[in-house]
């Protein structure tokens, strides 16, 4: 407990303006801030985290900075960062973050471009994740030509010229999958159906580790078809009952893109689930039951709220003349007994 918490002449944001921020109790924050026991470590840091950012906004003559957050892509990814840019608002100084969530299957590209053109001019600074479209690259380069920074999340846009990129090398992720699935499987030929959608560069890259791993360690494992989902859950299950129809049911299945449901759905419907290897991106509260109900067997992921952190700093320091290129972040593999959110 640091002393300027217990001290009788502490002026700092009172418990109820924490406990809002945090999300949480008025006597849970009462809990931390006297160190009594009964409260998560989870929560600990997050109440923590909100004073923190109480204190400092208030230490401060300037307003926080304004940041955007353009998220194209499947619903429960969309609901991970809606979470994601909750937490970093209740923990990180000095900025605010406003998200902007569109489902994959419904955007318009120029419509998106246009958006993330006009409202990121009057940001701070931007934060994306999208797909590759020239509309939204242009976009990007618009925003740098007046000097708003741009961070990419999760999928890059190097075309875009965009400031920074942050999250994970999406190239050695495919290549765990790859290893994960390749170890799985015996040694002997089989097919591995690979599932995909619109074109995100992360899907792209890890298509590209995916294959190169295959080639080099399991040359006996053959990619025999490509599906093409929308992300939605109906309709991907949908295509891919139509290629087992077909084709039979492959030994594995690596999803790089959303819909794990509609796999999911899919193999549970031809009864076929526990015979498959499948992996796939994204822990979310979907993913995670079907690794702990042991449809899918691994879930490649990454820290959503920690990379949305990075990103924000990054935007905060750039105002500072700090602007190093941000690391790649740790790549997460889940099973169903580290499947925990």
């Amino acid at each position: 407990m640091t002393d300027h918490l217990k001290s009788k002449a502490w002026k700092g944001p009172t418990i109820q303006e924490i406990a809002e921020l945090a999300n949480v109790g008025p006597a849970t924050v009462d809990r931390v801030l006297n160190s009594r026991s009964g409260v998560r470590e989870k929560t600990r840091l997050r109440v923590l985290g909100a004073l923190e950012k109480l204190t400092r906004e208030r230490s401060d003559a300037d307003l926080p900075l304004t940041i955007r957050l353009y998220c194209d892509s499947g619903e429960s990814f969309n609901a991970a960062m809606a979470e994601a840019a909750a937490e970093v608002n209740r923990s990180v100084p000095g900025v605010a973050v406003d998200g902007v969530y569109v489902t994959t299957s419904e955007v318009e590209p120029m419509a998106f471009a246009r958006q993330i053109e006009q409202e990121g001019g009057a940001a701070d600074g931007v934060v994306v994740v999208a797909r590759e479209h020239p509309a939204i690259n242009r976009a990007i380069r618009k925003l740098r030509s007046v000097d708003v920074p741009v961070v990419c999340l999760t999928t890059d846009l190097p075309s875009s010229r965009r400031s920074a990129y942050v999250g994970n090398d999406q190239y050695a992720a495919g290549s765990v999958a790859a290893l994960l699935i390749g170890h799985a499987l015996p040694k002997e030929r089989n097919s591995i159906l690979l599932a995909m959608s619109v074109p995100f560069r992360c899907q792209q890259e890890r298509e590209m580790g995916f294959r190169r791993v295959l080639r080099s360690d399991f040359p006996y494992l053959k990619i025999e078809e490509r599906v093409l989902s929308d992300e939605r859950l109906e309709s991907t299950c949908e295509q891919v009952i139509r290629y087992i129809e077909a084709n039979g049911h492959p030994a594995a299945i690596y999803n790089v893109a959303g819909a794990n449901r509609g796999i999911a759905k899919a193999l549970e419907s031809v009864g076929k689930a526990r015979e498959t290897v499948f992996v796939g991106h994204e822990l979310t509260n979907h993913s995670r039951t079907l690794l702990e109900t042991g449809v899918m067997d691994y879930v490649i992921s990454h820290d959503y709220a920690g990379e949305l952190a990075v990103a924000v700093r990054w935007i905060r320091d750039s105002f500072r003349g700090l602007m190093a290129e941000p690391g790649h972040s740790q790549i997460l593999v889940h099973t169903r007994y580290n499947c925990g959110l």
